[in-house]
């Protein structure tokens, strides 16, 4: 039960990051001439941010066994993203892109299961 509590606080933390970050970059693509192509560079950074900051606060409140913490949170991260955008549209789907994102959640996720000390 306690695993659970602080896996919900840090994924709000995480989900709160992503937020703002992804806030920012539309700000910057909104006010900016960069080009559009590069919208996908600044989600990913917000993407591996914000679950290095989660998975890191996870597995420290853990003390033991950071990467596989790390690797569910990064997982979790993902796969709630994944289960709100079906809800949205209404379909299941896989893509590359979908899998792209999910293998970099994990690593970014192991990431920071190891850096917790």
């Amino acid at each position: 039960m306690i695993k659970l509590k602080y896996y919900s606080i840090n994924m709000v933390i995480a989900f709160i990051i992503s937020i703002v970050l992804l806030f920012i970059s539309s700000t910057i693509f909104a006010y900016t001439n960069i080009n559009d192509i590069h919208m996908d560079i600044f989600v990913f950074a917000s993407v591996v941010i914000s679950v290095l900051v989660g998975a890191t606060l996870t597995a420290r409140k853990m003390k033991s066994r950071g990467l596989i913490y790390g690797i569910v949170f990064g997982i979790l991260y993902c796969l709630i993203i994944y289960l709100f955008t079906v809800m949205m549209y209404r379909g299941f789907f896989i893509s590359n892109t979908l899998l792209m994102y999910f293998g970099i959640s994990a690593l970014s996720g192991v990431v920071g299961g190891i850096i917790r000390s």
